[in-house]
C-alpha cells in the first residue's frame, strides 16, 4: 500500500493546495506485476470505471494496452490516449442502440450481454461482432454484489446463446463478475468451474466458445487487513490451469490497480464543539473523494500527526448539506484548523463518482513517484 508522510503530504499541500490525490506510479506498477505474476496469461482490461482521470489512464496505458470500457465517453478517454478499438471489451450489459452503433464506429467489436431483449440491438452488426454472455454468481464475501443488477443464471445460459447463434450472432465466449472487494477466492473457483460446465453442455450440441471473461474485483485492503495476495490468487489460477487451459482468459481489474495507490490530503477548516463532542470540518466529502462511502460502501483510515488523548469526534465535509458527514464517530486527539490529514486508499471510486455540488470541485490529482 502507498502511504506518504507527513513531511510529503505538508510539501505537496504547500505546492497544490488540498484537497489533493497523490496517486503512485510505482504502486500502480506493481500491482500490474502481482497480477503477471499470479495470472500469468490472463489479459487485464483495466476498468476504466474505477478512475478515469487521464493521468492515470496514462499510467495504465504503460502497462496494459486493454480496457474495460462502459460508454462512450469512456471509449473516447482511452482512444485519446493511443488505445486500439480492438483492444477494448464494452462491458456494460444494457446499452441503448445507438451507444453500440457510436462503439461499433469507433472500432470496437468486444461486447458483453445478458439478456434475450439486448440480441435485437446486435442485429444490424450481425457476425461482425464479439459477444460475451455474462453469467450471474450471487456473493455475500464482497463488498458490491454485482450480480444483483446484471447476469443470468448458469442454467439458463445455453439457451440464451442458442438464441443468438440461431439470430446469425456470434458468442465467442462467458463472462462473470463475483462482485467487488471480493474477499474470498473460492467465489472465482465455483463461477470457473459452472463456466466449465456451460462451455462443455454447448460443445455437446456443436456451439464452441473460446474466451472467458472473470472479471475484477479483486481486494485492496481498506481499514480491514485481507489476506496475502498469493493465497488469493493461488485457486483461481489453479481453477483456470484445471478448466480453461487453452481458452483466452480476461479480467477487468480497476480497484485493485488503483485502490491503494492514491493518498487523500486534506485540510481542517474549522472546528466547532457542540453538545460536548468535537466537530472537525474538511475541504472534502461524501460529495466529493468520499463519495466512495456512499457508493461503494468503503471506510477510509484517516490519519493524523497530532498527538494527545483522543476522543470521540464527528468528521464533516465542507458543503452546506447536513448530510455532508464523513464519520459520525470518529476517534482524534485535538485537532487544528489548518492541520493536515491524510486518508488512504483512495485511489477507486472516489474521484470517479465526486461531483461539484455547492460549488465545491472535485479534488485535484497528482501522480507521485
Amino acid at each position: 500500500m502507498f502511504r506518504l508522510t507527513f513531511d510529503q503530504a505538508r510539501r505537496l499541500k504547500a505546492q497544490y493546495g488540498t484537497p489533493l490525490v497523490a496517486v503512485s506510479q510505482r504502486e500502480m506498477a506493481d500491482k500490474f506485476s502481482i497480477l503477471a505474476e499470479y495470472l500469468p496469461g490472463v489479459k487485464m482490461y483495466y476498468a476504466v470505471k474505477a478512475n478515469a482521470d487521464p493521468q492515470v489512464l496514462g499510467v495504465v496505458r504503460r502497462h496494459t494496452p486493454y480496457f474495460d470500457i462502459c460508454s462512450p465517453a469512456e471509449i473516447l478517454a482511452v482512444k485519446e490516449l493511443g488505445a486500439r478499438p480492438e483492444d477494448l471489451i464494452h462491458t456494460n450489459p444494457i446499452k441503448k442502440p445507438e451507444d453500440i452503433r457510436f462503439a461499433v464506429e469507433q472500432g470496437v467489436r468486444w461486447f458483453v450481454f445478458d439478456n434475450e431483449f439486448e440480441l435485437d440491438k446486435f442485429l444490424p452488426y450481425g457476425r461482425d461482432l464479439n459477444l460475451l454472455l455474462r453469467l450471474s454468481f450471487p456473493n455475500t464475501d464482497c463488498v458490491v454484489n454485482l450480480s444483483y443488477k446484471y447476469g443470468v443464471p448458469a442454467e439458463q445460459a445455453p439457451a440464451l446463446v442458442r438464441r443468438a447463434t440461431e439470430m446469425g450472432l456470434t458468442v465467442r465466449g462467458l463472462a462473470f463478475h463475483v462482485g467487488s472487494q471480493s474477499l474470498n477466492p473460492y467465489k472465482y473457483t465455483d463461477a470457473i468451474h459452472e463456466c466449465r460446465r456451460v462451455f462443455n453442455l454447448l460443445a455437446s450440441e456443436g456451439i464452441y466458445l473460446d474466451h472467458l471473461d472473470i472479471g475484477g474485483g479483486f481486494p485492496v485492503e481498506y481499514v480491514e487487513s485481507i489476506m496475502p495476495l498469493r493465497s488469493f490468487f493461488a485457486p483461481i489460477q489453479e481453477a483456470l490451469d484445471t478448466y480453461f487451459p487453452t481458452a483466452t482468459v480476461m479480467a477487468e481489474p480497476g480497484r485493485f490497480v488503483v485502490g491503494d495507490a492514491a493518498n487523500l490530503v486534506l485540510s481542517v477548516v474549522g472546528k466547532s464543539r457542540r453538545n460536548t463532542v468535537w466537530w472537525y470540518y474538511v475541504d472534502d466529502g461524501v460529495y466529493g473523494c468520499f463519495s466512495g462511502r456512499i457508493y461503494d460502501h468503503c471506510d477510509y483510515p484517516i490519519i493524523t500527526d497530532r498527538q494527545g488523548e483522543r476522543e470521540q469526534c464527528i468528521i464533516a465535509g465542507p458543503t452546506c448539506d447536513s448530510f455532508d458527514v464523513i464519520y459520525h464517530n470518529s476517534v482524534m486527539p485535538p485537532l487544528e484548523v489548518d492541520d493536515t490529514l491524510i486518508v488512504y486508499s483512495m485511489g477507486a471510486y472516489t474521484t470517479a463518482s465526486a461531483s461539484h455540488f455547492n460549488g465545491y470541485p472535485p479534488a485535484r490529482i497528482v501522480l507521485v513517484d
